[in-house]
């Protein structure tokens, strides 16, 4: 395994003894504690008023593509020219008959279609304000945007953003998903992309009306169309490096894993999640269960009519349903999972257990990146806890209450031994030190997740001969708003990624700026060359 490292960017550190090789995908979570975690993200948010990258000149150039002619954008970076071609219909809209299948590619069209603006963000129940999501929410919502330099040569390589948000939020029209800046500063073409989530996005009833996985199948069809249509952009449909974080690196593994996507892509960069973690799978039985839950509430089922079966009965009713009805119907189903409905398998696009496919070597032979934050267990630990357990020095909690209560929050999560283990993370902080003892709660909670799945990962991957970089992103901003104790948590990496400290000056150093270029040099050379 080749290890990349920098004054902030070091490899990967041991990952304790919370290490497993074979992860059961069973789950953790109560779903009335997300609302906590959106304001985490929401404090990791940049200022978004404080700037605007997006583009508003009059300038339009005309590409055509093989279902038609598209006219963009012409504006400028920094003094560098880029083109920007937003709400690209990569797929017909999954509306009425098309709710729950696989995705269809979209039509050609007569004349040159309008790219100039965004088009709307797929439907979610969370809170769309938070995350900076700058356009209306919609079924209709399978589009993708480029930007790129020139398109006179088919050169360029090739990097497509799948964006996270738990399967169940989040948009490709997020603040900091603007590739404006990569393209500009390191002649890349960059694609970011929406696909379906929540429960439009992965039920499964086991059959081609709701074959589940809808939202991973949407972006296989986007990965087709950058390999059929990027030429027309400047781009090397030989030369794609598909990247996402949390949930879009779990994204980004089961491409790597699946047999539908093989040959699509070249290269990967899994930021934070693989699938050798907990709680972001179900099983095809797991999904039908809860959608057999929300179609009784919406009076889709009878005494003994459900998804299992009789399911084209029921989910022909669904299709007449509105979306509010359906995502009301569609809370509190998740029972100990996070969110409700997720990627499943067995099926076409996951046909064994992604643990299993590693040991067997059923995955892509691509060259990867794997990252993780030095601070992951933060984001999931803390929402579940008292807000006494926020304070910089825990003044309101006394060391008799802390390993109790964190004990509780880790049980809400793992559902497997793990006394002995938490014990052994205790025994690292000393007894009496509430601050260390807080501290070693969340690294045992971020090495079950993130940390030694990634290694899990990375070793597998490597052990096949692929080229593997892998590394702990350890860099915080002078200018942060968090309490320092947080450290780097989940996401936090992110803008650096996209070059935010350069668009964000008012929330950004020049050490910020600097490292922002250092990890996007880093992150352009893996794309470039392996």
């Amino acid at each position: 395994m080749t290890v990349f490292q920098s004054d902030e960017v070091r490899q990967k550190p041991s990952s304790g003894n919370s290490c497993g090789g074979d992860s059961t995908e069973k789950g953790s979570c109560h779903q009335q504690t997300c609302p906590t975690l959106l304001d985490i993200e929401a404090n990791l948010s940049v200022d978004h008023h404080h700037w605007n990258v997006w583009p508003n000149d009059v300038k339009e150039p005309i590409v055509e593509t093989n279902q038609g002619k598209l006219k963009g954008l012409l504006t400028s970076v920094h003094g560098k020219p880029v083109q920007v071609y937003f709400g690209i219909p990569y797929a017909e809209p999954p509306v009425h008959q098309l709710r729950f299948r696989k995705p269809v590619p979209a039509k050609p069209w007569n004349g040159t279609l309008d790219a100039t603006r965004k088009k709307h963000s797929c439907l979610q129940q969370f809170y769309p304000e938070v995350f900076h999501i700058e356009t209306d929410l919609s079924e209709d919502c399978l589009y993708l945007n480029v930007w790129t330099t020139s398109t006179t040569k088919p050169t360029k390589s090739v990097i497509v953003w799948i964006h996270g948000g738990g399967f169940s939020f989040g948009s490709s029209y997020q603040s900091w998903y603007n590739g404006s800046l990569l393209a500009t500063m390191h002649d890349v073409v960059v694609v970011t992309i929406n696909y379906r989530i929540g429960i439009f996005g992965f039920l499964n009833a086991g059959v081609p009306e709701a074959p589940g996985n809808m939202g991973l199948l949407d972006q296989n069809l986007a990965l087709k169309w950058v390999r059929e249509n990027i030429r027309a952009f400047g781009g090397n449909p030989s030369r794609v490096t598909i990247f996402g974080e949390s949930a879009g690196s779990y994204s980004v593994h089961a491409h790597i894993i699946s047999p539908l996507s093989r040959g699509l892509f070249q290269r990967a960069f899994l930021m934070s999640g693989t699938y050798h973690s907990f709680g972001l799978l179900d099983t095809v039985f797991e999904s039908s269960v809860r959608g057999s839950k929300v179609a009784a509430r919406l009076n889709c089922t009878g005494a003994l009519r459900d998804l299992t079966s009789h399911p084209d009965t029921v989910l022909e009713c669904l299709r007449t349903k509105s979306t509010k009805a359906i995502f009301e119907a569609a809370k509190n189903v998740s029972g100990r999972k996070m969110v409700s409905f997720l990627p499943s398998y067995p099926n076409e696009f996951f046909p064994i257990r992604p643990s299993l496919a590693l040991r067997q070597g059923q995955f892509a032979d691509v060259d990867v990146m794997v990252s993780i934050t030095r601070s992951e267990g933060n984001v999931i630990l803390l929402p579940q806890t008292d807000k006494r357990f926020w304070d910089e020095d825990l003044k309101d909690v006394r060391v008799e209450d802390l390993k109790p209560a964190l004990r509780k929050m880790v049980a809400l999560w793992i559902k497997e031994e793990y006394e002995d283990l938490l014990e052994y993370y205790a025994a690292q902080a000393g007894q009496d030190d509430k601050r260390a003892l807080r501290e070693k709660h969340t690294d045992f909670v971020g090495d079950f997740y993130f940390v030694c799945p990634s290694k899990y990962f990375a070793e597998g991957h490597s052990a096949r001969g692929n080229s593997v970089y892998s590394f702990l992103f350890g860099h915080s901003s002078a200018k942060s708003r968090l309490p320092k104790w947080m450290g780097v948590p989940h996401v936090l990496d992110l803008p650096y990624y996209f070059g935010v400290p350069f668009m964000d000056h008012g929330n950004y150093s020049d050490e910020d700026r600097r490292f922002s270029q250092e990890v996007m040099n880093a992150f352009v050379t893996f794309s470039k060359y392996g």
